[in-house]
């Protein structure tokens, strides 16, 4: 089964995020709306083929239990956390990823999504996000480094497989917003940033484990096996703001199994039984966040039937 088009392509230089509650729309005009979406998206990419257009829809587990009769096994809801530090969860009905080499372009496919509908559906966030620099976080340091680079391991990382049935060629998706506090985060030296994230800052170095403090970021998001491998997630993340206001990232990430997901939120926030907790969290603050799924092209077209 064919994954949505955004999932597996390395990202694009400029996102656009919707997070959508529906209230007064109906499934049946929710369909309506997404056939308007997707058709005016293969307008553009026909008009703009070099462009990278690309996208994902995905619901979450409410939604998706009145779309389809079945769900893939371990879908729910995100936890929220509270540890050291605490996590929110903020549910909702729809994710909307899109992508391209063009912010115009990813405004003009939300302004598709939104027309003729906005008093009927709740808006949870639209965000708009861009690359920044060299691949960089708003902290100056690079994004995403233990991402898997190769077709075949992004695709073993984030979809379903075969054994999934139905569900093959899907993937669960984790969306949420952090909040940056950069005037607190420049106040630290270089150095003690990088014993903060974990890497060297200009050259995105991992520092040896007997100098990585226990609490950096990267010890604390890597999720192992009981061999010692590497669990690894599908990282899409944005930073997104404006100058003079919020200014932060938008994490999100696919992956075929939501208990590494879990696994790392315990470890980030102090809830995974050893007392430790990420240290990058006295800088940012997550503000929300859900599970979706979205499911491969061809059951999606089978949820979104309008004879149905």
């Amino acid at each position: 089964m064919t994954a949505q088009s955004v999932i597996l392509p390395l990202p694009s230089d400029h996102a656009r995020f919707l997070v959508v509650r529906l209230n007064q729309l109906s499934l049946h005009d929710l369909k309506k709306q997404l056939e308007k979406f997707f058709s005016e998206r293969d307008r553009l990419i026909t008009q703009h083929p070099n462009e990278q257009i690309k996208t994902a829809v995905a619901f979450g587990p409410d939604l998706w239990s009145q779309l389809h009769s079945t769900a893939p096994a371990g879908f729910k809801q995100l936890d929220p956390q509270a540890g050291a530090f605490n996590m929110p969860v903020q549910p909702a009905d729809v994710l909307i990823h899109i992508a391209s080499q063009r912010t115009d372009i990813c405004f003009s496919l939300s302004q598709t999504f939104f027309n003729g509908i906005q008093d009927k559906v709740e808006v949870l966030d639209e965000r708009a996000c861009f690359r920044y620099l060299d691949g960089r976080d708003l902290t100056g340091f690079i994004d995403g480094t233990e991402n898997p680079q190769f077709s075949d391991d992004r695709e073993e990382t984030a979809l379903l497989g075969a054994e999934a049935g139905e569900f093959a060629g899907g993937s669960f998706v984790f969306a949420q917003r952090y909040v940056h506090d950069l005037d607190k985060w420049r106040r630290l030296k270089v150095d003690a940033q990088e014993q903060v994230i974990g890497r060297t800052k200009l050259e995105s170095i991992e520092l040896d484990d007997d100098v990585k403090p226990e609490n950096a970021h990267i010890a604390r998001t890597v999720v192992e096996d009981e061999e010692g491998e590497e669990l690894e997630i599908l990282r899409h993340s944005l930073p997104y703001g404006d100058g003079h206001g919020d200014q932060g990232l938008f994490f999100i990430a696919y992956t075929k199994d939501l208990t590494r997901i879990d696994r790392m939120l315990q470890r980030m926030f102090g809830t995974s039984g050893d007392g430790i907790h990420d240290r990058l969290l006295h800088f940012v603050t997550a503000v929300d966040g859900a599970y979706y799924f979205a499911p491969s092209e061809h059951l999606l077209e089978q949820v979104l039937d309008l004879d149905d």
